[in-house]
């Protein structure tokens, strides 16, 4: 049986925008706290994506990312979710357990999603890199030019 705080963390909030007005939802973008739910949707991911990019350090600056050219095979979905649980080790390993797990095109949410060709990229969410864009946003840690 789950825990109260189990369940409420298996959700998977789809990603939105509005063009003209108008509210579209993402079939497959979005972001989770929850890894195991993350790695279900990584496993439903349209094989028709152009490419898949997730990072392979826990550097908080320009990490260097792993690409999967489409279409989107089974085995590189299976490499990918190696990925994601190895890099969740690596950052629980640094003291930076990952909070938020996501999927966004380059593109944004567009308002058809039935033959998805996007380049998409994933990314893992921590206290210390969000700590890092902060810092670097608010000028502290100079030009960013």
């Amino acid at each position: 049986m789950k825990n109260f705080d189990q369940f409420v963390n298996e959700k998977f909030e789809y990603a939105t925008s509005l063009i003209n007005g108008k509210k579209s939802h993402s079939t497959f973008q979005g972001k989770t706290s929850n890894m195991n739910e993350f790695i279900k949707h990584i496993k439903d991911l349209p094989t028709t994506l152009e490419s898949i990019q997730i990072p392979v350090e826990t550097s908080s600056f320009s990490p260097k990312r792993e690409k999967f050219k489409g279409p989107i095979s089974s085995s590189d979905k299976n490499k990918i979710v190696k990925i994601i649980k190895d890099m969740t080790k690596k950052f629980k390993e640094n003291g930076d357990k990952v909070d938020e797990y996501s999927i966004s095109s380059y593109y944004g949410v567009l308002s058809k999603e039935k033959e998805v060709n996007d380049p998409i990229y994933i990314s893992f969410s921590t206290k210390a890199l969000r700590d890092f864009g902060d810092y670097m946003s608010s000028g502290k840690g100079g030009s960013l030019d």
